[in-house]
């Protein structure tokens, strides 16, 4: 039985607070994460930049990322004096290593972009592009033009969570269009999911991450749920170096 995955959520989390920055990704990999977790932004100049915020603080005043090109971006430093990166700063010093990538992306383009790089830097196979639940634009007008634009490429569907109790519909799961465009994976919001949206998800066939989740009570719950040989197939965390502590001593 696979082992669930440890995303570190922009690098090391909470146990570094200067998230996005190179040292946080540093940290969060010495601690054996299998995977970064980020967000990206698309520059005036067509280069993503890893921020969740789309502004930044430039001379005193709140900039627009659209507005900006890298050279004014690189300009900008992170509370730990450092730069801010791009996908291709985080490419060039993990794509050597065996980390996998995901990445938030609020519109197509940026993921359009990230797909651009990945099969310049022949990265693809690690690489999923995650559409946030708090996006409401529809699966198909999403995903179909990065799915045209690669076929290969990951792609991660997330959610709010319920199923029933909470309220969310079968139907607006869309499994037709996660089929169709080969979306292997619903990301859920922890504290609104079930193990019966779990049970479905996997009795669909398809994988389920789980986001938010902070506390180890929370961590050992989810790393000792199971269904049919099943698992939680990863978990988003601000404490990596916690989740993996439990993730071997439950799932040795």
């Amino acid at each position: 039985m696979n082992r669930t995955i440890v995303w570190g959520h922009r690098g090391a989390g909470f146990r570094y607070p200067v998230e996005n920055s190179m040292s946080s990704f540093k940290t969060a990999a010495k601690m054996g994460v299998d995977g970064l977790k980020t967000e990206g932004q698309l520059s005036k100049d067509g280069e993503v930049i890893l921020s969740f915020s789309n502004q930044l603080k430039l001379n005193g005043s709140n900039k627009k990322i659209c507005d900006l090109n890298v050279k004014e971006i690189k300009k900008i430093k992170l509370e730990n004096n450092e730069h801010i990166l791009t996908v291709r700063d985080l490419f060039n010093e993990f794509g050597k290593s065996n980390l996998i990538f995901n990445f938030d992306v609020r519109e197509t383009p940026v993921g359009v972009k990230i797909i651009e790089v990945g099969e310049e830097l022949d990265l693809i196979d690690r690489i999923e592009i995650a559409k946030p639940a708090s996006i409401f634009t529809s699966l198909d007008d999403f995903f179909r033009p990065l799915r045209e634009k690669n076929e290969k490429v990951n792609f991660v569907n997330s959610v709010f969570g319920g199923y029933k109790k909470s309220g969310i519909a079968e139907k607006e799961l869309e499994f037709d269009v996660m089929e169709e465009l080969s979306i292997e994976v619903f990301n859920l919001q922890h504290y609104k999911s079930s193990f019966e949206l779990f049970k479905l998800i996997k009795d669909s066939g398809y994988k389920c991450y789980l986001w938010g989740v902070l506390f180890k009570h929370y961590m050992k719950k989810y790393l000792n749920m199971k269904y049919d040989e099943g698992r939680i197939d990863g978990i988003f965390t601000n404490y990596p170096d916690t989740l993996l502590k439990l993730r071997n001593e439950i799932q040795s």
